[in-house]
């Protein structure tokens, strides 16, 4: 892959980074991972852009026509709850018979609970 194929504009992600297409979750710990699998998926059915959370809970965009990620400036961040929620209704998750508890989630940050997702995305 060459470099100047997959471009992040401003800024890009913090990893580890959940990606959503539309097959299933993936997960990305560094810039070459995230280059493959966006480059590699498709958007979710409806959108023309592909997801990407990072561990701070930011989106990202990813779009394939022009092989470039961008920051969601007005997105909100992406809450613990939701994440779970989106990995527990993944078919990765069920495919695997794998949920995140939903319990204690005070205790817990979020950074923490996006790389627990992450690794079970992983294997």
């Amino acid at each position: 892959m060459e470099k100047n194929e997959f471009k992040i504009l401003f800024r890009g992600p913090i990893y580890p980074a959940i990606i959503i297409s539309d097959k299933r979750l993936y997960s990305a710990f560094d810039i070459e991972e995230l280059a493959i699998v966006c480059m590699s998926s498709n958007p979710v059915k409806g959108s023309s852009t592909i997801k990407v959370i990072d561990s701070t809970g930011e989106k990202f965009w990813f779009t394939p026509e022009h092989n470039a990620m961008s920051f969601g400036f007005l997105s909100p961040k992406w809450t613990k709850k939701k994440i779970i929620g989106l990995f527990n209704k993944s078919s990765n998750a069920k495919k695997a018979k794998l949920e995140y508890p939903l319990k204690s989630l005070s205790n817990k940050r979020l950074e923490k609970i996006i790389t627990d997702i992450c690794e079970a995305l992983r294997s």
